[in-house]
């Protein structure tokens, strides 16, 4: 007896202590028991007060105390539901619910079970809940931070990808303000921001289905099997939206553009929306639908595979370089080597500069690919007596690693005097200042400079003279063609009587047959260099 009584003084002591909340009900919901934290939360009220009533009664206690606000105090009122589930389906339950507790919005995660009498008879259930408030306050800002834009309070990218997932929508479009980079630099980003805000404002006002998908690009799904005739449509009127009434800044109004892509797809619709934008901006067009037959993810995939074979090439030294001899018109005696590079791939195949240089600027590893060629070149005719060519770029030349890379080099292999820079006449040279303190940097050196690709467009005869360059290397596209084309042979002898008033050697591409060659001759032409005079070849195997 004593033990029991123990037990019992215990049991008590821990229900009436515990932080949680604990009750019991009779089978018409009316309580039966309620711990301290039950009366003091739920109930507002004293233990022995709560036996006999239910949830509602207290309910609308706490409401009658303030009449002009029914949402005062709603707890209780909902619980009933989960009520009736313990009893039908007689086993535990656990739900999260939530309500206004004395003006309060409170949440909890309940437990509730069957009670039974010591016969195991059902009479009543059981309970116990615990406030996961601040908890689910927490959780709810954490849910904004992750899924909504701060600025606009649209839903935003890691949103649509979510939503994209669970409901499967058929189309999407993707709204970008053009040249908004602009807009931020001249306005400000604060007026900028307000721009953002207004747009979202915009897209707000239409009960669009809309998103933030990145700093100046808004998007909206569509569930419905829409045509593109009708998603065009729908798009118009989007753009008229958005661009009819001009924008407010500090009192002053300014207009906006907007580009738009469109897909739809069954599979990776964000991204193929995206490609469409993309190439809505690029084209400089108001509109790109995405097509399905372009395959524009394969290409997308190709420069995946060539941005890894790049990096992979220079990791492992497969940038290689191969020689062009360049060669005296009069006699084929061999006066240089022009370098010429190339990717080895994964495979073992040669990949032409021509398929990864360009790509390798949009992937920041241009000058890497230059270093290595510089270097390559510069070790392998330190070896030699031969004298050789680089192919340097205005990027290059701008840019001040590579150039103090070049001397750096040009010093440590003692070259200076046996090279010669090529630079492409093509690019066009805006920056005179910058060229010619590059050029007399190396040339102090001793080191020569050619004027690359001339005659490929306008050429700019004034650059030979500013530039105080060695040779004129003739463009290829007016040398292949010299012995069928008149006018284009008279633009190669104009350009050889001019370099030889000025005393620049001429050297000329492209050289594919004697024809040519003997024509060259004709014209004095000092150097040739074509696969006819000497295929590129690779010195370091000799």
């Amino acid at each position: 007896m004593s033990n029991h009584i123990k037990s019992e003084t215990l049991l008590k002591l821990i229900t009436e202590n515990l932080p949680d909340l604990l009750w019991i009900k009779d089978l018409e919901g009316n309580y039966i028991y309620a711990n301290d934290s039950t009366c003091k939360i739920f109930l507002n009220t004293l233990p022995e007060d709560a036996i006999g009533k239910n949830d509602l009664y207290f309910a609308k206690k706490e409401r009658s105390k303030f009449p002009n606000s029914p949402n005062w105090h709603t707890f209780g009122e909902n619980c009933a539901e989960s009520d009736l589930e313990v009893l039908e389906k007689l086993e535990p339950i656990t739900v999260k619910e939530c309500g206004t507790i004395r003006g309060a919005l409170r949440h909890f995660e309940i437990n509730k079970a069957p009670f039974y009498n010591e016969n195991g008879k059902i009479i009543g259930i059981i309970g116990i809940a615990r406030d996961i408030t601040s908890q689910t306050i927490l959780e709810e800002e954490n849910y904004k931070l992750t899924y909504y834009d701060l600025l606009t309070k649209l839903p935003n990218r890691q949103k649509i990808l979510l939503d994209i997932l669970k409901t499967n929508p058929k189309a999407c479009m993707i709204f970008n303000i053009d040249g908004f980079r602009e807009v931020n630099d001249f306005f400000g980003i604060y007026n900028a921001d307000k721009i953002l805000q207004e747009v979202a404002n915009r897209f707000f006002s239409k009960r669009l289905k809309a998103y933030r998908v990145g700093g100046d690009e808004f998007a909206v799904t569509y569930h419905e099997n829409l045509s593109y005739e009708e998603l065009k449509e729908k798009a118009f009127e989007i753009l008229s939206m958005l661009q009819d009434e001009e924008y407010l800044i500090e009192d002053k109004t300014i207009s906006l553009g907007f580009s738009v892509g469109i897909a739809k797809a069954s599979n990776r619709l964000l991204s193929k929306t995206d490609i469409a934008v993309n190439r809505a901006k690029n084209s400089h067009e108001s509109m790109f639908i995405y097509d399905e037959d372009e395959k524009i993810e394969e290409k997308y995939k190709d420069n995946i595979n060539m941005a890894y074979e790049i990096k992979k090439a220079l990791a492992e030294d497969r940038i290689i370089c191969f020689y062009q001899p360049i060669v005296d018109v009069n006699n084929g005696e061999i006066l240089a080597y022009e370098t010429l590079v190339r990717l080895k791939d994964s495979y073992g195949n040669l990949i032409s500069p021509f398929k990864f240089l360009n790509f390798s600027k949009k992937i920041k590893l241009y000058h890497k690919i230059s270093q290595r060629v510089i270097s390559n070149a510069c070790n392998t005719f330190k070896k030699k007596r031969d004298f050789f060519s680089i192919n340097l770029s205005i990027d290059d030349i701008k840019n001040r690693e590579t150039v103090d890379f070049i001397i750096k080099t040009l010093k440590k292999t003692r070259t200076a005097s046996r090279v010669t820079f090529e630079i492409l006449e093509s690019e066009g040279i805006e920056n005179y200042d910058e060229v010619l303190d590059f050029i007399n940097k190396i040339k102090i050196l001793g080191a020569k400079i050619a004027i690359d690709d001339f005659g490929s467009g306008y050429s700019n005869f004034e650059h030979l003279l500013k530039l105080n360059v060695d040779y004129i290397k003739i463009d290829g596209s007016l040398i292949k063609n010299i012995t069928s084309n008149p006018r284009q042979k008279i633009i190669v002898e104009t350009i050889s009587s001019f370099a030889k008033k000025i005393g620049i050697k001429t050297v000329a591409e492209f050289v594919e047959t004697q024809e040519i060659l003997d024509n060259l001759k004709e014209l004095e032409i000092d150097f040739a260099q074509g696969y006819y005079t000497g295929k590129p070849i690779d010195l370091c195997q000799d």
